[in-house]
């Protein structure tokens, strides 16, 4: 997770210092401090960071982070995770995208490296109860209507059993389920409503691999036909994939910022290491050091190579299958 860590006081840079280095994370402050990005008001430049990072630490008082983020909220499935540390790290709050941010997962993360405590809110937490964003976030799982999570969640925590259907083998499923009811949960590759409110999960199964010229300004329309012409939804794409020396191409970037897809980057001998029957071209290896990028940055991720090298203005794109495993465990 790509996280910023902002100290307002020299205690508090103390602290930031301290939880950078443990989770790897960039660092602003107020005042001079080597490796940190110095700012004079966090508030013209809190917007560019909201944007910018999927992890926002505030070392400091929760008042001062929630007037800072609050007019850049929009819901649930796209806002950062967000926590808030007092100075000496005693206590770790998660206060914006708890479950599908991953914030209450960075305040225990956290609370570890500070010896503090993790000050977790959220009642499936609490009370030990099927969270189903958490449950979708670690199984890779796209959530289709985030709003109906509330009224899931609301009636688990009552102890009423919530209808569930899977085209999907599962492992270790709570008893909080019944085949049949009003409202439930839908792990299948289409949207499929077998309850009368139905919240859809659709595994994130796919890599896409990607290759483009240098500067090319129509990534996001290549990629847009190429997965039509597939047949793939982008909500099931898991990661995009491609040879270290475009790891900053603009176009490639911002695709994946938009979608909050990972950018996953592999050095050229990285690339031909990975075995398989790739379209092969001496004049693309004599450029980047690999006869091929997309099919082979798709293996290279551990996926297995569905749709070959497909050319579309200037862009070169594969992609791959990834096993799916849904276990209502992972992750604990």
């Amino acid at each position: 997770m790509k996280t910023a860590v902002i100290a307002f006081t020299k205690n508090g840079t103390k602290t930031a210092k301290l939880i950078c280095r443990g989770i790897g994370g960039e660092g602003y402050t107020k005042y001079q401090e080597q490796g940190f990005i110095t700012f004079d008001s966090i508030t013209s430049i809190i917007g560019e960071i909201f944007d910018k990072y999927e992890g926002i630490v505030f070392i400091g008082a929760c008042g001062i982070a929630v007037r800072l983020i609050a007019p850049y909220i929009k819901d649930k499935a796209h806002d950062p995770a967000v926590v808030v540390v007092d100075e000496k790290g005693e206590f770790v709050i998660p206060i914006l995208s708890g479950h599908i941010g991953g914030a209450n997962e960075l305040a225990k993360n956290i609370s570890q490296i500070t010896g503090g405590t993790a000050v977790i809110t959220t009642a499936t937490d609490i009370n030990k109860k099927f969270s189903v964003d958490t449950f979708a976030v670690k199984n890779n799982l796209y959530i289709g209507d985030t709003k109906v999570i509330k009224e899931i969640s609301s009636r688990i925590l009552n102890d009423e059993k919530i209808g569930f259907y899977s085209d999907y083998d599962l492992k270790n499923i709570p008893d909080c389920f019944k085949e049949t009811g009003d409202i439930g949960i839908c792990i299948s590759d289409d949207d499929k409503k077998p309850f009368s409110i139905t919240l859809n999960l659709k595994p994130k199964k796919y890599i896409l691999g990607i290759g483009c010229r240098k500067d090319c300004e129509n990534v996001e329309e290549s990629i847009d036909c190429f997965l039509k012409l597939n047949d793939c939804d982008i909500n099931m794409i898991l990661a995009v994939a491609t040879i270290d020396i475009k790891k900053e191409e603009k176009g490639i970037v911002d695709f994946c910022k938009k979608y909050r897809l990972p950018l996953c980057t592999f050095k050229a001998e990285e690339l031909m290491e990975t075995v398989g029957d790739f379209t092969v071209s001496e004049f693309v290896k004599k450029i980047v050091g690999a006869d091929n990028v997309c099919e082979r940055a798709v293996c290279a991720k551990g996926a297995k190579l569905t749709v070959k090298k497909t050319a579309i203005k200037g862009v070169t794109l594969a992609l791959g299958k990834i096993k799916t495993e849904i276990d209502f465990l992972k992750g604990n």
